[in-house]
């Protein structure tokens, strides 16, 4: 009230201005300060665990009814190792979506 007296009128929006300003920087140093949220279980997470389980198993069994051959198997585990850890990394990176 002082500073709108010693600048007058012209001055008020800068000073209100100024005075949100302030006020959300306390704001995000109090929200930055506390502890993380414990979040709920990550579903997208569970579904890609479980649909890699579901896609391993008739493809394992095809594989293995077709040829005795390793390496076909040790190619499926990689392409469902590999989407997992696409999923993770972009998870721990930022890229969550949806919760």
């Amino acid at each position: 009230m002082s500073a709108r007296r010693d600048l007058g009128p012209q001055f008020e929006l800068e000073l209100a201005e100024s005075l949100v300003d302030r006020v959300n920087a306390v704001i995000d140093s109090r929200l930055a300060a506390q502890a993380p949220r414990r979040q709920g279980p990550d579903w997208a997470q569970m579904a890609l665990g479980l649909g890699s389980l579901a896609l391993s198993v008739p493809l394992t069994a095809i594989v293995a009814s077709t040829t005795s051959a390793t390496a076909p198997l040790f190619l499926i585990f990689v392409l469902i190792a590999c989407v997992n850890l696409a999923y993770a990394i972009s998870k721990a990176s930022g890229g969550r979506r949806g919760d």
